[in-house]
């Protein structure tokens, strides 16, 4: 039983010791670059089109709620295109939202053009 426990032990001991990597809930400014020049070449296409997408198509979902999240309004006119190359320059030009998670990124490149006003 002694042994046991000790084995115990030192197996939970060796997993804290372990180094663990970064692991992000969600993607930051600088996949967003990515997947938006991606889904540029491919026609929106895959994971990648999706991805830059739903970024750069934000809705208004947290309308009267406390949010750090910007309003961004977006006439249905706007194609996909121009909100990612938009958001794509912008992000090149700002290191600083690089880091930012890309929902927030988007949001806060896209609310300077797309300001809601009511």
């Amino acid at each position: 039983m002694k042994s046991f426990r000790f084995f115990t032990a030192l197996v939970i001991g060796a997993l804290f010791a372990l180094p663990v990597n970064h692991v992000a809930a969600a993607p930051s400014g600088v996949d967003l670059i990515a997947a938006c020049e991606h889904a540029l070449a491919n026609d929106f296409q895959g994971v990648e089109g999706q991805m830059c997408t739903w970024y750069v198509t934000p809705c208004d979902c947290t309308y009267g709620k406390k949010s750090r999240m910007p309003r961004v309004c977006l006439p249905l006119s706007v194609p996909v295109e121009e909100l990612a190359r938009e958001v794509i320059t912008t992000l090149q030009a700002e290191p600083a939202l690089q880091s930012e998670e890309a929902g927030l990124a988007a949001a806060l490149i896209l609310a300077r053009t797309y300001p809601c006003t009511d």
